[in-house]
């Protein structure tokens, strides 16, 4: 009688699925949350270069209503200056601006942008995937 009950329940555990869901979920989840994080990781970073080149450019674009190089210089430092409310991705404590302009025939403004990743997602996924950044940079040339 104890082994035809044995029997009956190795087939009944057998046959029994309603763990199965769990199981599959423990074996798949963290492969999909690793997948998620890195499509969220990958999207934040080119919209934060995209940003930082953007700030750079329209910094550039916005010296050229300036008359003279001190005007063109203020007029592309106060663009800067508002980064973070023409761009909402980036933080404006961790810009940091390089604002050159050349005298001559013709003038040119060089704009050089400098994004610091420290405290941000990617500082984290920095850490879990080694991608070796701590600062984006952008920058944008025009001749006048």
């Amino acid at each position: 009688m104890h082994l035809s009950t044995s029997r009956h329940n190795l087939r009944r555990f057998r046959r029994d699925q309603s763990g199965a869901v769990a199981v599959e979920f423990v074996l798949i989840g963290p492969i999909l949350f690793a997948l998620l994080f890195g499509i969220i990781v990958i999207a934040y970073f080119m919209g934060l270069s995209h940003s930082v080149s953007q700030l750079a450019t329209g910094a550039a674009r916005a010296s050229v209503s300036g008359l003279d190089a001190e005007e063109r210089q203020d007029f592309a430092e106060s663009y800067l200056a508002e980064g973070s409310s023409r761009y909402p991705l980036l933080a404006q404590t961790a810009i940091t601006p390089q604002v050159t302009i050349a005298p001559g025939h013709p003038s040119n403004i060089t704009v050089q942008v400098t994004y610091d990743l420290d405290g941000s997602i990617l500082d984290l996924a920095n850490g879990f995937l080694g991608l070796d950044l701590a600062n984006i940079k952008g920058s944008a040339f025009l001749e006048y």
